[in-house]
């Protein structure tokens, strides 16, 4: 099954006024976007962080003399250059200076502890790092990498014009770790995949321009640099740079965000907030563009209580993070939307599959795991299990790997159950598993009820109502889908084997 027509392109450009759809035309490479906005933007505030605000003019001028530090080192086009820092000014000017200057990017992940330095001996030499851009904080772990570091700030005294480069040209490479810590692989994303991502990510309701939004999520993920930074930088917006993920209970009231790209356990955390200290803690937010992991439609309503718009979609690193988008929450609030254009997607023995422009060049020197990934007629696997609706709407039923299969041959998806339970009012979290009684398999669900509404029951009917809420709408399930054993936790529910969608970078 393919899903793939103009009515893709029609059902998300009716988002947009023509008037301002006709100001957004789509970019190839980062060097057309940077360009653009210098035109179309010079005098707007581009990126603040709180003490200093650099307009898109000076922005264009500060990447062209960091370009020119870059060419001053001799590297050449197509060279691998990493960057160790925060989400700071100087990190967003080499995200875009860079892929600008003929090389490729790639962000490591700067949170605290993340990488050691034998981590980062390993990623230099596997990826061929040429040099590295790091902030002080990290001179621990840089000093002993074995290649060229940079301090985050160097520069050079004068501008220098931009790289030819092609659509096709690697511009990041991204990490993407799965199940395979000790041993990361780069997706190559190439400039094309990148501002065809960017530009999808303008799809929301509202006025495209006069946004503000705070760079909440790393750059390392490219959820956080392509619709959290390059997104916003298309349509003039003005982007709050966060160094410190733990700040933004105090600085979001402060920078007053218009919108904001956030993963559910972040968006779960600000709303949560926002119910504590009331509504203005979040005034001005319309919007919220949620992914990274499946959005559970209890947190769409939450935000709808706020008065705030969360929107979801489905992507993974390998496809540049964006495939799918919901902007329709408040109707079909369990889906992960429709396809974006230039994207087709079709479902092969109920696995997701992908192709169009968002889809990476490949793994960066390892061939086999390509292959892997690649069916024989250039369709990227996902991984994912998912199913569309009559309205064409995808919804993902569960990661192929997690699969439990009985012994009668029929399939479980885990995901699926937990989405169907989860749904229940008295149930926070929801975990399916396999066990056994007697030798025989069975099904259970470990459950986290929702205390807000057990709100001073005792524990013994908590679990008492729970597993009868479970055994109830158990019930009405096919025989071999209902789950016979349930055990309540009151801890956070490890789902880190499973949590897959949007293939999470570190």
């Amino acid at each position: 099954m393919v899903n793939y027509s103009s009515e893709q392109k029609e059902y998300f450009e009716r988002l947009i006024e023509p008037e301002d759809m006709a100001k957004l035309p789509l970019y190839h490479t980062f060097c057309e976007l940077l360009e653009n906005c210098r035109v179309n933007f010079a005098d707007c505030p581009a990126i603040s962080d709180m003490v200093n605000t650099v307009t898109y003019r000076e922005l264009y001028d500060r990447i062209a003399v960091r370009r020119d530090f870059i060419y001053s080192q001799g590297f050449q086009k197509g060279d691998n250059i990493a960057v160790l820092a925060p989400n700071g000014l100087a990190a967003m000017e080499l995200y875009m200076a860079i892929p600008t200057a003929g090389c490729t990017v790639i962000m490591l992940p700067s949170a605290p502890n993340a990488l050691g330095s034998e981590e980062l001996r390993r990623i230099i030499g596997k990826f061929d790092i040429k040099a590295v851009f790091a902030a002080p904080e990290f001179a621990e772990v840089t000093n002993a990498s074995g290649t060229k570091v940079f301090d985050i700030d160097a520069t050079s005294d004068k501008a220098a014009p931009m790289a030819e480069v092609s659509p096709e040209d690697t511009a990041v490479i991204c990490f993407s770790v799965n199940n395979d810590a000790g041993n990361p692989y780069g997706a190559m994303l190439s400039h094309r995949a990148i501002m065809r991502a960017a530009h999808n990510g303008l799809f929301v309701p509202g006025k495209p321009f006069g946004q503000r939004t705070v760079a909440i999520l790393p750059l390392s993920h490219v959820f956080g640099a392509i619709r959290g930074l390059l997104t916003c930088i298309y349509t003039g917006a003005l982007v709050y740079a966060c160094e410190d993920m733990s700040n933004i209970v105090f600085d979001i009231p402060k920078m007053r965000p218009t919108i904001l790209t956030l993963v559910p356990g972040l968006a779960e955390m600000v709303l949560s907030v926002a119910r504590i200290k009331g509504k203005d803690f979040l005034a001005g937010i319309e919007t919220i563009i949620c992914g990274g992991a499946y959005v559970q439609p209890k947190l769409i309503k939450m935000a709808r209580d706020l008065g705030i718009t969360l929107f979801s979609g489905y992507g993974l690193t390998e496809a540049s993070n964006i495939v799918t988008g919901n902007v329709d929450t408040d109707r079909i609030p369990d889906s992960i939307g429709k396809v974006y254009p230039g994207t087709e997607v079709r479902i092969i023995d109920g696995e997701i599959q992908v192709r169009g422009d968002v889809v990476m060049k490949g793994y960066y020197n390892d061939p086999e795991r390509t292959r892997e990934v690649f069916t024989e007629d250039g369709w990227l696997r996902t991984g994912d299990l998912g199913e569309f609706d009559s309205e064409g709407f995808l919804h993902i039923t569960g990661l192929r790997k997690n699969l439990i299969i009985l012994p009668n041959g029929e399939n479980i998806s885990p995901e699926e159950l937990e989405r169907y339970f989860g749904k229940l009012p008295e149930i926070e979290d929801c975990l399916i598993r396999e066990d056994e009684l007697r030798g025989r398999p069975l099904l259970a669900a470990e459950i986290k009820p929702d205390m807000d509404h057990y709100a001073g029951w005792d524990a013994k009917d908590i679990e008492a109502d729970l597993k009868a809420k479970v055994r109830a709408e158990s019930e009405k399930l096919p025989s071999y889908k209902m789950v016979t054993k349930t055990v309540v936790n009151y801890e956070a529910l490890d789902h880190t084997v499973k949590d897959r969608y949007f293939n999470i970078v570190w």
